[in-house]
C-alpha cells in the first residue's frame, strides 16, 4: 500500500486558464458523463416488467426489455425514422419492436423483423443498433456501460455483491440534481461528517466524531480502491470571541474516545475474509465501501451518472447470510430504522449540500487532501475518459 502524505501536493496538478477556472476536476481527468468500461447498476429489477424501459446513463439515452430472467439494453433509437424503442412492445420474445414501423430488434441490436414491410422484408440483417451487456443481480438491473467485450460481471465488481451465498442485499436510490464527481468527493472528505451529520439519528448510539483530523491517503494497489485515515483530532474546540462548537451534545449517549476502530484494522475479520483495507473505502467506477470491523454488514454506495447535473445514488446494504432467524431480524431492523435512519435521513444531509455546490474555482486546504487523493486516483487508473 502507498501512503500519500497529508498535504502533499495540495499544490500540484492544477488546471491553468479558461478550463480550470471553470471545471476544477478537469486537471486530473474526470469526465463529465462518468467513466465509461465498467458495469453500473441502472434501475431496479422491479421496476422492468413485461414493457420496454427507458433509462438514462452516462448521457446516454437506453431502452431496457427482458425474457424472462434475461434482461437486454440497446440504443433508444429506432434507425429507421429515429423513434425511441422505448414506447414500443416486446411484441415477440425476447425483442422490442419500434412503436413506429414495428421494426423489432433483438437482444444482440439486430433487427430481425420490419413488421410494416412484411415477412418478406430486405430490412432484417441489415439494420442494427447498439447493444449493451446486462444482468439481473441482487435486485437490480446491471449494465456494462463500454464498448468491445465486457469482463464477467463476478470479475468488476466487489464480491460484497457478487457473492450471493455470504451476503444478501437490500438496496435503495436516490436521484440527485448534481454532478457524480461532486458526489464522489463528498466521500472522501473526511471533514464534513462531524459538521453535516452531527444531528443525524444514527450517531446517536455512537461516539461524538473528531475534527481537525491529520489526513492521508492510502492506495490499496490494486488499481480500483483507495482509502483515507484519519488520526487525532479534537472532540470541541473554543473559537475565541465565537463561542464552542459543537455548542450542544446533549443528544450524544456515548462519551468520546477518538476514532475508528481500536486496534489493527488488518487483525479485523473485514479485513481478513473480504480484503477491505481500510474502513471506509472509494472504488472505481465511483461508489464507497464502509465496512464493519466484524464483517456482518457493509454499506456500498454507488453511483450512476444519468448526465451532466444529474446522478443517482444506489445504497447497497450487504448482510452476512447468518441463518434464518438473523436474516428476518437484519431485514426488519432495516426496515424500521435503518434504512429511514441512513438511507433516508443520512443520505438526504448529504443530498441537500451536494446539490447546491456550484462547480467553479476551488480554494482548497488540508481537509481536502482526500479529495485530492481520490481525484489523481481516478486520472491515474480509470479505463476511459480519464488520461
Amino acid at each position: 500500500m502507498d501512503e500519500i502524505t497529508p498535504g502533499a501536493g495540495l499544490g500540484n496538478g492544477v488546471a491553468t486558464g479558461r478550463q480550470a477556472a471553470t471545471d476544477p476536476f478537469a486537471a486530473f481527468g474526470l469526465p463529465v458523463l462518468g467513466l465509461r468500461d465498467y458495469w453500473y447498476p441502472v434501475l431496479a429489477a422491479w421496476k422492468l416488467r413485461g414493457k420496454p424501459k427507458k433509462v438514462m446513463a452516462l448521457g446516454e439515452e437506453l431502452v431496457l426489455f427482458r425474457d424472462g430472467q434475461n434482461v437486454y439494453a440497446l440504443d433508444n433509437r429506432c434507425p429507421h425514422r429515429g423513434a425511441r424503442l422505448s414506447l414500443g412492445k416486446c411484441q415477440f420474445k425476447a425483442t422490442v419492436s419500434c412503436p413506429y414501423h414495428g421494426w423489432t430488434f433483438n437482444g444482440a441490436g439486430e433487427c430481425v423483423a420490419a413488421i410494416m414491410e412484411g415477412p418478406e422484408s430486405k430490412i432484417p440483417g441489415r439494420a442494427k443498433v447498439k447493444s449493451y451487456a446486462a444482468t439481473q443481480r441482487n435486485g437490480l438491473i446491471w449494465i456494462y456501460l463500454g464498448d468491445g467485450t465486457p469482463p464477467a460481471f463476478e470479475d468488476d465488481v466487489p464480491n460484497l455483491i457478487a457473492d450471493r451465498s455470504t451476503f444478501f442485499t437490500i438496496s435503495a436510490w436516490t436521484d440527485y440534481a448534481c454532478n457524480w464527481r461532486v458526489l464522489a468527493d463528498n466521500w472522501t472528505n473526511e471533514h464534513h461528517g462531524p459538521y453535516v451529520h452531527g444531528n443525524a439519528p444514527e450517531l446517536f448510539f455512537q461516539p461524538v466524531p473528531p475534527f481537525n483530523l491529520t489526513l492521508s491517503v492510502v492506495d490499496h494497489g490494486n488499481g480500483r480502491s483507495m482509502g483515507v485515515r484519519g488520526e487525532g483530532g479534537i472532540n470541541s474546540a473554543e473559537f475565541p470571541g465565537l463561542g464552542s462548537f459543537p455548542p450542544s451534545k446533549w443528544h450524544r449517549f456515548m462519551k468520546p474516545h477518538g476514532r475508528g476502530v481500536r486496534g489493527n484494522w488488518h487483525e479485523t475479520p473485514a479485513y481478513k475474509e473480504h480484503g477491505v483495507q481500510t474502513p471506509t473505502q472509494s472504488r472505481l467506477p465511483g461508489m464507497v465501501i464502509v465496512a464493519r470491523p466484524h464483517a456482518e454488514y457493509f454499506l456500498i454506495q454507488w453511483l450512476l451518472p444519468i448526465d451532466a447535473n444529474n446522478t443517482r445514488l444506489f445504497n447497497i446494504n450487504c448482510f452476512k447470510r447468518m441463518g434464518l432467524w438473523r436474516e428476518i431480524k437484519d431485514r426488519v431492523h432495516y426496515a424500521l430504522y435503518r434504512g429511514w435512519a441512513h438511507d433516508w435521513i443520512f443520505s438526504g444531509q448529504d443530498k441537500k449540500v451536494v446539490e447546491s455546490v456550484i462547480i467553479g474555482p476551488e480554494m482548497l486546504s488540508r481537509t481536502d487532501v482526500g479529495l485530492i487523493g481520490w481525484r489523481r486516483f481516478v486520472g491515474r487508473h480509470a479505463h476511459k475518459d480519464a488520461p
